[in-house]
Protein backbone atom coordinates (compact mmCIF):
# COMPACT_ATOMS: atom_id res chain seq x y z
CA UNK A 1 0.00 0.00 0.00
CA UNK A 2 1.30 3.47 -0.89
CA UNK A 3 2.33 5.70 1.98
CA UNK A 4 -0.24 8.35 2.86
CA UNK A 5 1.41 11.71 2.21
CA UNK A 6 -0.97 13.90 4.24
CA UNK A 7 -2.98 13.27 7.39
CA UNK A 8 -5.27 15.66 9.25
CA UNK A 9 -7.54 15.37 12.29
CA UNK A 10 -9.90 17.69 14.13
CA UNK A 11 -10.54 17.23 17.86
CA UNK A 12 -13.51 18.84 19.59
CA UNK A 13 -13.09 20.17 23.12
CA UNK A 14 -15.44 19.73 26.06
CA UNK A 15 -16.41 21.89 29.04
CA UNK A 16 -14.83 23.85 30.59
CA UNK A 17 -12.30 24.13 27.77
CA UNK A 18 -14.98 24.85 25.15
CA UNK A 19 -15.32 28.35 26.59
CA UNK A 20 -11.70 28.96 25.59
CA UNK A 21 -11.10 26.83 22.49
CA UNK A 22 -13.42 25.63 19.75
CA UNK A 23 -11.17 22.72 18.72
CA UNK A 24 -7.69 21.36 18.08
CA UNK A 25 -6.51 20.66 14.56
CA UNK A 26 -3.57 18.39 13.66
CA UNK A 27 -1.80 17.89 10.36
CA UNK A 28 1.17 15.78 9.33
CA UNK A 29 2.93 15.14 6.02
CA UNK A 30 5.21 12.25 5.14
CA UNK A 31 8.94 12.62 4.58
CA UNK A 32 8.38 12.10 0.84
CA UNK A 33 5.42 14.46 0.39
CA UNK A 34 5.61 17.28 -2.12
CA UNK A 35 5.90 20.81 -0.77
CA UNK A 36 2.63 22.70 -1.21
CA UNK A 37 1.30 26.10 -0.15
CA UNK A 38 -2.14 26.37 1.41
CA UNK A 39 -4.23 29.49 2.08
CA UNK A 40 -6.48 29.99 5.10
CA UNK A 41 -9.21 32.61 4.82
CA UNK A 42 -9.41 35.26 7.58
CA UNK A 43 -11.55 34.21 10.55
CA UNK A 44 -10.79 36.96 13.14
CA UNK A 45 -9.80 34.37 15.75
CA UNK A 46 -6.54 33.60 17.54
CA UNK A 47 -4.58 30.46 16.65
CA UNK A 48 -1.93 28.82 18.82
CA UNK A 49 0.52 26.64 16.87
CA UNK A 50 2.71 23.84 18.25
CA UNK A 51 5.11 22.72 15.52
CA UNK A 52 6.84 19.32 15.84
CA UNK A 53 8.13 18.92 12.30
CA UNK A 54 9.78 20.94 9.57
CA UNK A 55 9.76 24.73 10.04
CA UNK A 56 6.45 26.20 8.87
CA UNK A 57 6.98 29.15 6.55
CA UNK A 58 4.06 31.57 6.48
CA UNK A 59 3.01 34.93 5.09
CA UNK A 60 -0.10 37.09 4.80
CA UNK A 61 -2.06 38.20 1.73
CA UNK A 62 0.25 38.42 -1.28
CA UNK A 63 3.54 38.43 0.61
CA UNK A 64 6.02 35.76 -0.40
CA UNK A 65 5.81 32.72 1.86
CA UNK A 66 8.61 32.84 4.40
CA UNK A 67 8.18 36.35 5.81
CA UNK A 68 7.69 34.54 9.13
CA UNK A 69 8.77 31.05 10.22
CA UNK A 70 7.27 28.96 13.02
CA UNK A 71 9.90 26.72 14.58
CA UNK A 72 8.19 25.46 17.75
CA UNK A 73 5.37 27.62 19.14
CA UNK A 74 3.60 30.76 17.96
CA UNK A 75 0.33 32.61 18.32
CA UNK A 76 -1.30 34.05 15.20
CA UNK A 77 -4.09 36.57 15.05
CA UNK A 78 -6.70 37.72 15.36
CA UNK A 79 -6.51 36.45 11.79
CA UNK A 80 -7.58 39.50 9.76
CA UNK A 81 -5.80 38.61 6.51
CA UNK A 82 -5.29 35.60 4.28
CA UNK A 83 -2.76 33.26 5.87
CA UNK A 84 -0.41 31.44 3.48
CA UNK A 85 1.49 28.48 4.92
CA UNK A 86 3.86 25.97 3.45
CA UNK A 87 3.50 22.24 4.04
CA UNK A 88 6.97 20.80 3.49
CA UNK A 89 7.95 17.12 3.75
CA UNK A 90 7.93 16.13 7.42
CA UNK A 91 5.50 18.83 8.55
CA UNK A 92 3.68 18.06 11.81
CA UNK A 93 1.74 20.54 13.93
CA UNK A 94 -1.18 20.92 16.30
CA UNK A 95 -3.23 24.12 16.26
CA UNK A 96 -5.49 25.32 19.06
CA UNK A 97 -8.32 27.52 17.76
CA UNK A 98 -9.61 30.07 20.29
CA UNK A 99 -13.19 31.17 20.76
CA UNK A 100 -14.26 34.83 20.69
CA UNK A 101 -12.75 35.96 24.00
CA UNK A 102 -10.85 32.75 24.78
CA UNK A 103 -7.37 34.19 24.31
CA UNK A 104 -8.08 36.95 26.80
CA UNK A 105 -9.59 34.53 29.32
CA UNK A 106 -6.54 32.30 29.16
CA UNK A 107 -3.77 34.91 29.21
CA UNK A 108 -5.47 38.00 30.71
CA UNK A 109 -3.64 40.15 28.19
CA UNK A 110 -5.84 42.96 26.80
CA UNK A 111 -6.05 42.20 23.09
CA UNK A 112 -5.56 45.84 22.15
CA UNK A 113 -2.14 45.71 23.83
CA UNK A 114 -0.83 43.11 21.38
CA UNK A 115 0.00 45.85 18.90
CA UNK A 116 0.03 45.42 15.15
CA UNK A 117 2.06 42.21 15.00
CA UNK A 118 0.36 39.17 13.47
CA UNK A 119 2.67 36.43 14.81
CA UNK A 120 3.69 36.28 18.47
CA UNK A 121 6.17 34.32 20.57
CA UNK A 122 4.00 33.52 23.58
CA UNK A 123 6.87 33.06 26.01
CA UNK A 124 8.08 36.55 25.12
CA UNK A 125 4.53 37.87 25.38
CA UNK A 126 3.99 36.52 28.89
CA UNK A 127 7.68 36.74 29.92
CA UNK A 128 7.92 33.06 30.90
CA UNK A 129 9.24 29.83 29.38
CA UNK A 130 6.18 27.72 30.06
CA UNK A 131 5.28 27.19 26.40
CA UNK A 132 8.76 26.00 25.52
CA UNK A 133 8.52 23.57 28.43
CA UNK A 134 5.06 22.44 27.29
CA UNK A 135 6.35 21.96 23.74
CA UNK A 136 9.15 19.73 25.04
CA UNK A 137 6.65 17.56 26.95
CA UNK A 138 4.39 17.31 23.91
CA UNK A 139 7.26 16.48 21.57
CA UNK A 140 8.26 13.57 23.83
CA UNK A 141 4.84 11.95 23.39
CA UNK A 142 4.38 9.64 20.41
CA UNK A 143 0.62 9.17 20.58
CA UNK A 144 -1.46 11.99 19.09
CA UNK A 145 -4.33 11.61 21.53
CA UNK A 146 -1.91 11.80 24.44
CA UNK A 147 -0.64 15.09 23.02
CA UNK A 148 -4.19 16.43 22.75
CA UNK A 149 -4.99 15.28 26.28
CA UNK A 150 -1.90 16.99 27.68
CA UNK A 151 -2.74 20.20 25.83
CA UNK A 152 -6.29 20.09 27.17
CA UNK A 153 -5.24 19.39 30.75
CA UNK A 154 -2.53 22.03 30.71
CA UNK A 155 -4.81 24.70 29.24
CA UNK A 156 -7.65 23.95 31.66
CA UNK A 157 -5.40 24.87 34.62
CA UNK A 158 -5.31 28.51 33.60
CA UNK A 159 -8.92 29.17 32.65
CA UNK A 160 -10.28 32.35 34.20
CA UNK A 161 -14.01 33.10 34.61
CA UNK A 162 -15.59 35.28 31.97
CA UNK A 163 -15.27 38.93 32.97
CA UNK A 164 -18.63 40.47 33.80
CA UNK A 165 -17.76 43.38 31.50
CA UNK A 166 -17.50 41.05 28.49
CA UNK A 167 -20.84 39.29 29.03
CA UNK A 168 -22.96 41.93 27.21
CA UNK A 169 -20.73 41.44 24.16
CA UNK A 170 -21.09 37.67 24.20
CA UNK A 171 -24.84 37.84 24.72
CA UNK A 172 -25.10 40.19 21.72
CA UNK A 173 -23.62 37.69 19.23
CA UNK A 174 -26.96 37.25 17.35
CA UNK A 175 -27.13 41.00 16.67
CA UNK A 176 -24.11 40.78 14.38
CA UNK A 177 -25.95 38.37 12.11
CA UNK A 178 -29.10 40.48 11.89
CA UNK A 179 -28.88 43.19 9.18
CA UNK A 180 -31.86 44.98 10.70
CA UNK A 181 -30.02 45.66 13.97
CA UNK A 182 -27.17 48.06 14.74
CA UNK A 183 -25.30 45.93 17.32
CA UNK A 184 -23.56 48.71 19.25
CA UNK A 185 -26.74 50.75 19.61
CA UNK A 186 -28.68 47.65 20.68
CA UNK A 187 -26.08 46.71 23.30
CA UNK A 188 -25.98 50.29 24.59
CA UNK A 189 -29.76 50.37 24.89
CA UNK A 190 -29.88 47.12 26.86
CA UNK A 191 -26.95 47.78 29.19
CA UNK A 192 -26.99 51.56 29.76
CA UNK A 193 -23.40 51.62 28.52
CA UNK A 194 -22.14 54.31 26.19
CA UNK A 195 -21.30 53.32 22.65
CA UNK A 196 -17.70 54.37 23.35
CA UNK A 197 -17.52 51.96 26.30
CA UNK A 198 -18.76 49.12 24.12
CA UNK A 199 -16.16 49.91 21.46
CA UNK A 200 -13.39 49.87 24.07
CA UNK A 201 -14.56 46.57 25.53
CA UNK A 202 -14.49 44.95 22.11
CA UNK A 203 -10.92 46.09 21.61
CA UNK A 204 -9.92 44.75 25.01
CA UNK A 205 -11.56 41.33 24.87
CA UNK A 206 -11.38 40.39 21.19
CA UNK A 207 -8.88 42.79 19.64
CA UNK A 208 -11.05 44.53 17.07
CA UNK A 209 -14.02 46.87 16.83
CA UNK A 210 -17.67 46.02 16.12
CA UNK A 211 -17.32 47.95 12.84
CA UNK A 212 -14.38 45.74 11.79
CA UNK A 213 -16.36 42.63 12.66
CA UNK A 214 -19.42 43.69 10.68
CA UNK A 215 -17.23 44.44 7.67
CA UNK A 216 -15.61 41.03 7.91
CA UNK A 217 -18.89 39.14 8.31
CA UNK A 218 -20.22 40.74 5.13
CA UNK A 219 -17.06 39.79 3.25
CA UNK A 220 -17.25 36.24 4.60
CA UNK A 221 -20.76 35.94 3.18
CA UNK A 222 -19.42 37.01 -0.23
CA UNK A 223 -16.72 34.33 -0.10
CA UNK A 224 -19.20 31.63 0.83
CA UNK A 225 -21.47 32.64 -2.05
CA UNK A 226 -18.58 32.57 -4.51
CA UNK A 227 -17.51 29.15 -3.29
CA UNK A 228 -21.04 27.81 -3.70
CA UNK A 229 -21.34 29.05 -7.28
CA UNK A 230 -17.73 28.92 -8.46
CA UNK A 231 -18.66 27.01 -11.63
CA UNK A 232 -20.98 29.82 -12.66
CA UNK A 233 -19.96 33.08 -14.30
CA UNK A 234 -19.10 35.70 -11.68
CA UNK A 235 -21.62 38.52 -11.52
CA UNK A 236 -19.96 41.31 -9.55
CA UNK A 237 -22.99 43.56 -9.65
CA UNK A 238 -25.15 40.83 -8.14
CA UNK A 239 -22.64 40.43 -5.28
CA UNK A 240 -22.53 44.20 -4.79
CA UNK A 241 -26.29 44.52 -4.59
CA UNK A 242 -26.90 41.40 -2.49
CA UNK A 243 -24.31 42.23 0.16
CA UNK A 244 -24.76 45.98 0.44
CA UNK A 245 -21.57 47.27 -1.18
CA UNK A 246 -21.62 50.78 -2.64
CA UNK A 247 -20.03 49.88 -5.96
CA UNK A 248 -17.43 47.67 -7.61
CA UNK A 249 -14.46 49.55 -6.16
CA UNK A 250 -15.92 49.08 -2.66
CA UNK A 251 -16.06 45.28 -3.14
CA UNK A 252 -12.57 45.15 -4.66
CA UNK A 253 -11.25 47.19 -1.73
CA UNK A 254 -12.40 44.47 0.69
CA UNK A 255 -10.86 41.73 -1.45
CA UNK A 256 -7.52 43.53 -1.42
CA UNK A 257 -7.82 44.18 2.31
CA UNK A 258 -8.59 40.59 3.37
CA UNK A 259 -7.03 38.49 0.60
CA UNK A 260 -4.63 40.82 -1.18
CA UNK A 261 -6.25 40.17 -4.55
CA UNK A 262 -9.29 40.98 -6.72
CA UNK A 263 -12.52 38.96 -7.07
CA UNK A 264 -11.53 37.78 -10.57
CA UNK A 265 -8.05 36.69 -9.51
CA UNK A 266 -9.47 35.00 -6.43
CA UNK A 267 -11.72 32.84 -8.61
CA UNK A 268 -8.97 32.08 -11.10
CA UNK A 269 -5.92 31.63 -8.87
CA UNK A 270 -7.12 30.65 -5.37
CA UNK A 271 -10.57 29.14 -5.23
CA UNK A 272 -10.27 25.37 -5.33
CA UNK A 273 -6.47 25.57 -5.29
CA UNK A 274 -5.48 25.21 -1.65
CA UNK A 275 -7.84 27.91 -0.36
CA UNK A 276 -9.45 26.87 2.94
CA UNK A 277 -12.52 28.29 4.64
CA UNK A 278 -13.40 26.51 7.84
CA UNK A 279 -16.79 25.19 8.81
CA UNK A 280 -19.19 27.22 10.92
CA UNK A 281 -19.81 26.07 14.47
CA UNK A 282 -21.80 28.96 15.88
CA UNK A 283 -18.92 30.87 17.46
CA UNK A 284 -18.62 34.50 16.47
CA UNK A 285 -17.34 35.14 13.85
CA UNK A 286 -18.49 31.64 13.03
CA UNK A 287 -15.46 29.70 11.86
CA UNK A 288 -13.95 26.37 12.74
CA UNK A 289 -10.52 26.63 11.27
CA UNK A 290 -7.21 24.88 11.04
CA UNK A 291 -3.97 25.08 9.16
CA UNK A 292 -4.84 22.41 6.68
Amino acid sequence: MAEKSFDANLFEVEAPLNGILSHFYQFQTSATAETIVQHLSPNFEMLLVFNFGAPIRISFNQEEVGTAIILRTAAIGPLRKLLNYELAPGSHAIIANFTLNGFYRLFKIPMNELGTEEVFDLDVLIDKTCFLELWEKLAALKDLREKIQLLSTYTAQFIEPTDAASKPLLEAVPYFHNPMVQPVKAIASETNLTERSIQLRFQKYVGYSPKELLRFLRFKDVIHQMMNQRDEKLNLFELIQMHGYHDQSHLIKDFRHYLGTTPQKFLKEMLGKGFCVSKSDGHLPGEKSGLG
